[in-house]
Order: C-alpha cells, then structure tokens, then sequence
C-alpha cells in the first residue's frame, strides 16, 4: 500500500522526540498539548483524514499499537484506567485531518466525578449517571408531574421528599402539626439543613390542635430555620403550603394536607402543584401570599416559652380536634429499656448509691449507649450530652425527644448557644473552650454525659470534666478499647460500671449473628504516605478506587453477601467510584457522604431498607446512628486506624431483623500494622503482640468458639500477612511493639496511665522509669529533656512509692493546682482540695477515714500521714522532695520558672497513673458490696469475678477457679457444659434433662456424706446453692461469662466419687438460652 505523506501534516513528519514507537502502518506519538501525563496520539503513516477511508489492514493495525500504547504506559507510570476515542468532523471537534486515536490515561481523583467518561465532550450530557435522576446517585425523582397529587395511594409524602433534597430554600404554611408527621420529616429537613438549605416555617394554633411536642421537635431542627406561629384568636387558620426554591426555578404545592402522618401518607387530600413558568402566575401568587403572611400581625415567633404558654392554657378537648377535621395522631408507646439496659441501669443505680459520682458503661454497638443515658438520666433536671460530631448530638436529641416530649432540648455548637435548656448537646469543639466553660458554674448540670471519643480530643475532655461538679457523670463507649478511646476509664474516676459485649449482645438474642471473612487486599500499604497518625487521602484513594480491587470487592458481594449492603470507603472519590463501578455491573448503588456528588443520606438509607437499593458505599457518615436492621452485609473496603470506628461499621449491620439470618462482613487485611487493631478487636486478644499470636494460632486450629450462629473465617493469604506483621515476642519488645503502635494509631505516644490500662507497668520498663524509657523512644521534647535530667530522681520516686491508702497521690494532685510550686499550698487549700476529689469518689472517702464535712479531721489526716510521709522521705528511699512549714506544703528543690508547666505536666501524668493503679486494686472488704444473692438477676450473665462481691466475698483464682466454691453459706456451683474443645463423639455429663432438669455430677472427692454433700441435698440448715452455668469455656478468645440459673431445688442423687445431682430448677429455661445450653438437643 501507497503511503501519502501530506507535508504540511504535523503528523505526518513528527519530531523524533515525540514519537514513541512505530508499527508496520502506524506511529504512536506524545500529544504537544496533553490532556493527562502519558497522553499518546496513535496515527496512521498514510495520510487519511477519516476512519472509514482506513484499510482493513490500518484498521487491524492501530488496534494493536492501541494496546501497545497501553501496556508502555501502564509500565511507566501509575495509571487507573484509560479513555480512548477520535474525534471526526469539524462538529465533533476535529482540527488536524489527519486520523488519530486519543490514548488519554486517568487516575482516580485528576476530576471530581469521571463518570461519563467520554460522553464529556457535550458538558452537560457527560454524567449520564447523575443526569437520569442520577440513577446511581438515586436521587428521587416525583412520581408524576400532574398538578394534583390526589391523596391515598398518591400520597403527598413521596412528592414532598424529592423536593426537600433539591431545593435550595423551602417555604412552609400549615393550620396544624402533629408529632407523627414531624417525625416523618424530621430528618429529611435536617438533612436539607446539613447541606446548607434555608427553611421558614408558619404553623397555627388554631383550636389548640397543633401538638406541643412536634413544635419542640421543629425547634430541635439545626441550621439556617426560622419558625413562626400564627396566634388565631378569633380567626380561622388553615393554610396547608409548600413552596420550594431552586436555583432558576420553583415549585409550590397547595391543598389541604397537615403535617400529620395520615396527611403525608395515606389520607385522601388533595394538594395542587405550580411550576415556576412563564405561563403560570399561580406561583408568584402563592410566593406574594406567604410573603404577606408572615408580615401579619398574628405572627409570633416560636420559642420554648411560647410553647410553655400554649400548653398552659391549651384545651384538649377531643371535640375541638374533631371540628378541625384533623385525625388525632396514634398513641405513642412510651420507650422501655432492654434486658442488658435494665442491667446496666440497675448497675448504674447501685455504683450511685456506692456514692460514685462518674462511671464508665461499655455497651456493644447496637444495644443502645444513647437510649441508656436518655432512660438513666430521666430523673434528672439538667443534663449536659457532649460529643465530637454534630450527627451524633442530632442522633441523640432524637433518642432524648423521645424520653422527654415536654423538655427543652437545646444545642451548644457553632452560633446556636441555648444556655437554658433543660437538656444541653454540646460539641465538644465549642463547649470545650475555657471561654465557653466559663459561661457555666461548675453545678450547672446534675447530669453529664461524655459520649465516645478519640485519642486526640482526650485534653479537651479532661478540661470540660474538671470543670463540671455534676451529681452523676456517665461516660459512654462501644468497645474496650480503652488505649484508642482517649482512656476514658481515666476520666471516669476508674469506675468501670457494666460492660457487655458484642457476644453477649448476641447470646442474649438482642444482636444479630454474623459471619466474618477476612480476605487478602493486595494493595502495597507500605508504599502509602503515613501522615498524621492516617495514610494520605489521595494517595490512598488512587490505591483503592482501581478496576481490578473492584471487581474483587464485586465478587466478594456475590459470592457471600446478602441483598442489602452498607461499604465503608476511604474517601467520596472512592465512594463515588465503587457505586458506578456496582452499578455498571446491575446492582442498585448509591454513595452517600458529605460532597455534592452526594445521594440523599435519609432517602438513601430508606430506599435500602425497602430493597429499592442493593448497596449504599459510604465514607464516615453511617459509621454512627445508621437504625437499618435489614443490613445483612458490611463491606469493609478501607484500612481503618480506629478499634472503635471499626466496631462502629461492623455494628451497623449487628441489628436483628426478620429479613436476615445472620450479618455477613467482609473485611480486607493488608501489610500494615494498622491492621492489627481490628484483629486484636475481633479476636479479644490483649494488647502486644504475643497475645495476638496466640490468638491468630487459635485461629488455625480453630480453637475459638464464638457465639451460636457466629463464624470466623481468614483466608490462608490474610492469616500469613497478619502474622508477616507480628513483632518478636519478648516481653520487653511487646511493650514497645505496643508503645509504637498506639504512635502509630494516634500521632502521640500514649501516657503512663494509657499503658497501664492495656496491661504494661510503666515503671518496669527496663530504662529506669517511665520517662527515662520515653526519652529513649524519643519523644521528649528539649523542655521535658530538661526536666527529666534536673528532677528525674523525684519523678521516679512518686513513681515507686508504696501506697496503702490514696491520699499520698491526692496531695500531690491538690499541690499542682498551685500557680507556684516553690511556693507551695498551704494545708488549707490542700484539704480543701483532697475532699474535694474525695467527694466525687468512694474509694477516696473510705481512705481519708473522717467526715469530709469535718475540715479539721481532714487537716490533721493530711498533715500526720501523707505530708509527714513526703517530708520524711518514707517510701523514696530516705529522699526528702518536699517540706511542710508554716502550714504550707512545697516542694524542696526549686523548678525554673520556665519549666514549671512541663514539671507540672510530667508529674501529673505519674499522678494520674498511680491514682489509676491505686483505683485498679481489688475491693477492700471494708469497701462496701454493690449486693448479696438478692440482687442477683435470674438469665443474666456474670463473669467469675462478678460473680464473688454478690456473696459479699473478694474474688480471687486460688478457689474461684474451682467449679464449686463454698463462701459463708452459699455453695457456689460453676458449671461449664463443654469442657474441651468440640469433637466429634463427645459426650458430657452435666446437661439439662428438660428446660427445668439439670443433671450435675460432683468433683471427684465430694461424698454423700460430706458437708458439701449435705448442703446438696438440703440437710444442713442454713445453706443455699446457687447454679451458674455457660456453655463452652471460651468465648471469642476470653473467658466466657457464666449465667445465674436460680436456686435449684435438689431432686435426687447417685453415686460417690463424684455424685450424679439432678436439680430443679425455679422457672424453665427461657427460649432465647435452649439451644445455648443444648435443651432437647
């Protein structure tokens, strides 16, 4: 074949520095003007202005040079994916006749939505995806456009919804509210709020119909609302409007729907809608009268005193309601705790009654946190709720609404500052400034709630809590995590109240089973930038968002997932990309988060609970408050360097539900000591590596029962790559394994009291105390080099110093309030100061062992103990650090000046560990019992050391590790079902005969005729037995708890040596426990 050469053809003759390879009819050159890095121009040698005027033989060979511009590209550089095209015609953008083919490589991220692809060359058809009602995107859509949405099956509420997710502003005009439509808005407006919106809303007294409750539900609404009431008096008031805003346009619909449940969704009521058109001047009619409206005179704008007003003189009689024609809303069933919050409110009760004034509850994701603050603090007047994320402060209104219809909820955050709410959600970014503290006296709530926070929020924690005296402080979280929830055990005086786990959570039938796959992600993580204490975002995204990790999530899904699906991405790009990439594929997706490209997040998660979406990829915004129960699979898709946000995303399919068996979770393992966190949560293992090796062992020889119904499973590849991670074993290398790896997590190392809470002595560190062994980890910066070097003999004798009682470390607390620490405090202040944190704990007051009301008693405790101690040198091994003249308590070696702050600052961190140490021991017997065997509750679970301070006993293993155990006139019986590993064949002899007949069998020692043999059967007066039972020894890797089966009634016995009981038991096996301990089975 001829080859024509045009000379004036920039393609025809290319500079040889643009030319990459040349074919047999082709020549692959750079772009002079690229589009991306790598863009490569394939043309034919011959001169051809138009595709169909190529050869066969042209046409064959530039698909290979194609390819072979691929494959040279994707070796020199990192590419996600290519576009390929021509462009032909003047009208199709054309400019060199010459024919050539675009090779344009892409990388996730180089443009916001890529989706479209090509079809970018016409700009406002080029996101197909977004454009048809963004069908993966799935925003809705009306479902018609007639005028009149007539009411019954064409129900308002489904026209209303796609509306309030479009519109930029929404005018609203109703006679009456009721609760049951507020609630059905409620969140759909404060999404539309979220993202910005601005909502004015007109409703009326007319004939008291309106509710009280839903006007202080409006008022809960955050952002850009303004809210008004029409005062009727004599007037009748029955407007029913909403008029919505866009950009350019409008609709308004009128009729005759309240917002009440049966007008939103079911009533016959007819609504007519206008368009923003230029043939229609209905809607500047009903703009111009809800301009007019609000100008009246009747206008008042509501406020929690306005709604006080109305209820006081609202008339409620059912004749009035049915003269307004308004259908009274149903009867809304007053909230009730669960079993395990009945416990956990029983527990908080008794800690209270202790004399405790915090606590900590860890309570599973999923078993309710908020709910159990709303329910314990009921009988309190003003509560504090602080959290570090809006959504959770609008969450638990929510849940607080519900428990109080009457209160007044208010926000402190940003510009909306409701100083006399009755109940308070604060954020802690605002409330946590001493310039906001200080607009509060420390008694200001009798309630405080702290929900879970992070590592890095901790300093901002501990100053809100300092600040606050409130009668009970309860601090909320989801895992025993504590080293990746800014220790707030520490914050909570110690005071561990109730915990119950995932597993427990499912024992008990309140959360779902799951089956867990630990897959292999083959990404490369060590070549991610780490920064701040997380992998770049960017970076991360362009690892992830690929085609081929993709498809292997894809087939993931099908091959173990269910029909509703949440997915957890890095960031919105990757959530954007793995919807189309589902969808492209025939699944129903949609990405929700916080970016424009956004779908609706309340509509999205409905449309998924009805089965309208297959799955819905989010980034953080579902990790809390998501209540889908039908949730049956949770893709992990992303490395999380959180244990708690990890449990949060596994939990948010953990709710029961009809429509599923069990939750399926797939979670990706990769090369990254990151990692380890969720296995060591997943596995119960504790912190170092050695535990999580042991634990990974048990997995292999599957050693580790889990609940009923629950399976874990790590392919081979994620086993070999966790335990490619794990460091040497030696004690002093799991310690600083442990050390690196919080750094790692948090961008900070972790204090004395944060290592002592995930088991290490901060003292036994083998470098000669806590802050010699910092500074060999490098983390001392030059002014606590200083300090370390002038004062580390002080620092490592608070650190070692005996302590039989709590008041030498209190001392010390009350001395570093001091402005001056060569100054001192005099025995005034100091005392003052003791009973004050002796007042807020217990264990404290039992030690100082005189009324805290008693200013002198306290003053002369002080001054003959702790003080006297300190002066004397007793316990620092004769070293005199401090002095006591004048009746004013100092130290005896000057500080700098400036390095009093980072004395203080070390020295308290040693404070704050030792009191923690101190608070850890076991309960003196002194100290009193939260409860005897009454306070036992029948069916709940009880780990064995709970079990001891119920009989008034002290727990300890060298007898409560025995299954029998005889403490005052109690015999304790600890019954363990399975007693090895499962196996085939396997038979045991302590089993239920019946759901009321438990057949045990002795230890082998015990006779007839003995006195344990005799409390058995009943013939020694004064005795009780009280039968614990659980089903396997192990539960995810940790002891399992027992569960407390009553009193049982001795029925007959045979054999010696050991003896053969049957026991009847008080009341029959509950259903939810039969197959747990294999009744009928």
């Amino acid at each position: 074949m001829n080859t024509l050469i045009n000379d004036s053809c920039p393609f025809c003759d290319p500079e040889d520095g643009r030319v990459v390879f040349k074919t047999e009819h082709s020549i692959a050159i750079w772009d002079g003007y690229p589009v991306t890095e790598g863009h490569i121009l394939v043309v034919p040698k011959r001169h051809t202005p138009v595709w169909h005027q190529l050869s066969r033989e042209e046409l064959a060979d530039i698909g290979e040079a194609i390819a072979q511009a691929q494959r040279f590209l994707r070796e020199r550089y990192t590419i996600d994916g290519f576009n390929v095209g021509f462009n032909e015609g003047a009208a199709a953008g054309q400019t060199v006749l010459h024919f050539h083919v675009h090779v344009i490589p892409r990388r996730v991220g180089d443009m916001a939505d890529p989706r479209g692809g090509v079809r970018h060359v016409i700009p406002e058809k080029g996101n197909y995806v977004r454009r048809r009602g963004r069908d993966v995107q799935q925003a809705d859509k009306t479902p018609h456009s007639r005028a009149l949405i007539a009411g019954g099956e064409d129900a308002l509420l489904p026209h209303l919804i796609p509306h309030i997710q479009q519109a930029n502003a929404i005018d609203v005009a109703v006679a009456f509210v009721l609760d049951s439509g507020v609630r059905i808005l409620h969140p759909h407006l404060q999404e539309f709020l979220d993202r910005q919106g601005q909502l004015r809303i007109v409703a009326g007294d007319y004939l008291d119909v309106s509710d009280p409750t839903a006007l202080r539900r409006l008022l809960d609404l955050d952002g850009n609302v303004q809210r008004w009431m029409f005062e009727a008096n004599l007037l009748s008031f029955h407007p029913k409007s909403w008029i919505f805003h866009y950009d350019h346009s409008g609709v308004a619909i009128v009729g005759s729907s309240n917002i009440s449940e049966t007008a939103l969704q079911s009533g016959i009521e007819w609504n007519y809608r206008v368009f923003d058109e230029s043939k229609s001047n209905g809607w500047a009619d009903v703009l111009s009268g809800f301009e007019a409206l609000i100008e009246r005179k009747e206008i008042a704008v509501l406020t929690n005193d306005w709604i006080d007003r109305y209820e006081q003189r609202r008339v409620t009689v059912p004749t009035r309601r049915g003269f307004a024609e308004v259908a009274p809303d149903p009867p809304v069933p007053t909230p009730t705790p669960h079993p395990i919050q009945q416990r956990a409110l029983e527990a908080l009760q008794a800690t209270r009654r202790q004399g405790y004034t915090a606590g900590l509850v860890v309570l599973a994701t999923g078993l309710g946190k908020t709910w159990l603050s709303a329910f314990d603090s009921v009988s309190f007047e003003r509560v504090l709720f602080v959290a570090h994320r809006e959504e959770i402060l609008s969450q638990a209104m929510a849940t607080f609404r519900a428990m109080r219809p009457n209160s007044r909820l208010g926000r402190y955050s940003g510009s909306d500052k409701d100083v006399d709410a009755e109940v308070l959600f604060a954020s802690i970014q605002t409330l946590g400034r001493s310039a906001h503290l200080r607009h509060f006296a420390p008694d200001a709530f009798d309630y405080v709630v702290v929900d879970e926070f992070h590592h890095a929020a901790a300093p901002t924690y501990r100053t809100l809590i300092q600040h606050f005296t409130p009668r009970f402080l309860l601090g909320l979280t989801a895992t025993p995590e504590r080293t990746d929830g800014g220790d707030l055990l520490a914050l909570c005086q110690e005071n561990l109240v109730f915990r119950c786990d995932v597993f427990e959570g499912i024992e008990a039938e309140l959360l779902s089973p799951f089956h867990y796959f630990g897959v292999p992600d083959e990404v490369d993580y060590e070549q991610i930038p780490w920064r701040s204490s997380a992998f770049d975002e960017e970076k991360l995204t362009q690892a992830l968002a690929t085609q081929a990790r993709a498809q292997n999530a894809f087939e993931q899904m099908q091959k173990h997932g269910g029909s509703r699906a949440i997915g957890f991405c890095c960031s919105r790009l990757h959530a954007d990309f793995m919807a189309a990439f589902f969808a492209e594929r025939g699944l129903r997706a949609a990405s929700v988060h916080s970016g424009d490209t956004s779908a609706p997040r309340v509509r999205s998660l409905e449309r998924l609970q009805a089965g309208e979406l297959d799955v819905v990829f989010a980034v953080d915004m579902f990790n809390e408050g998501v209540d889908v129960p039908e949730i049956d699979t949770v893709l992990m898709l992303r490395p999380t360097e959180s244990a708690i946000v990890w449990m949060q995303q596994f939990g948010r399919g953990l709710r029961r539900s009809t429509e599923k068996s069990h939750l399926v979770v797939v979670d990706y393992i990769g090369n990254h000591r990151i990692f380890l966190s969720k296995v060591r949560s997943m596995l119960g293992a504790t912190e170092g590596d050695r535990a999580l090796a042991l634990k990974l062992e048990a997995v292999r020889k599957k050693e580790i029962e889990f609940p009923p119904g629950c399976e874990v499973t790590y392919e081979l590849r994620a086993l070999e790559i966790l335990e490619g991670l794990l460091r040497s074993t030696k004690d002093a290398d799991a310690f600083e394994a442990f050390y690196a790896d919080f750094k790692l997590r948090h961008g900070t190392r972790p204090t004395a009291t944060e290592v002592f809470h995930a088991g290490f002595d901060p003292k036994a560190t083998g470098h000669g105390g806590w802050f010699s062994f910092v500074r060999h980890m490098e983390d001392l910066d030059e002014l606590q080099k200083g300090v370390e070097q002038r004062h580390g003999a002080f620092l490592q004798s608070v650190s070692a110093t005996p302590m039989s009682k709590s008041y030498k470390m209190l001392v010390l607390d009350a001395l570093l309030a001091a402005e001056d620490l060569t100054q001192g405090m005099s025995v005034d202040s100091l005392a003052q100061n003791v009973v004050r944190s002796a007042s807020r704990n217990p264990r404290f007051a039992i030690d100082l062992s005189v009324p805290l009301n008693d200013v002198d008693g306290v003053r002369k405790l002080l001054v003959e103990h702790p003080i006297a101690a300190w002066v004397a040198g007793k316990g620092t091994g004769g070293e005199r650090h401090f002095e006591f003249k004048e009746s004013v308590f100092r130290l005896a070696f000057d500080v700098h000046p400036a390095a009093q702050a980072t004395f203080k600052q070390m020295t308290g961190e040693i404070v704050d560990w030792r009191i923690a140490q101190y608070l850890a021991r076991s309960i003196a017997p002194s100290v009193p019992v939260t409860g005897s065997p009454k306070n036992l509750d029948l069916w709940q679970s009880y780990s064995r050391s709970d079990i001891p301070p119920m009989f008034g006993a002290v727990f300890n293993t060298g007898s409560w590790n025995s299954g029998m155990v005889l403490t005052g006139q109690s015999l304790i019986l600890l019954v363990t079902l399975t007693k090895g590993n499962l196996a085939a064949g396997n038979e045991y002899l302590d089993h239920f005969i019946d759901d009321q007949t438990f057949e045990w069998q002795s230890q082998n020692q015990t006779t007839q005729a003995s006195k344990h043999g005799r409390i058995i059967n009943g013939s020694l007066p004064g005795y009780s037995v009280h039968l614990f039972i659980r089903p396997t020894k192990l539960r995810g890797g940790g002891a399992a708890p027992f569960v407390y089966c009553g009193v049982p009634q001795f029925v007959n016995w045979r054999g010696e040596k050991p003896i053969t009981v049957q026991w009847k038991l008080g009341m029959p096996v509950p259903e939810h426990l039969r197959r747990l301990f294999k009744v009928g089975g």
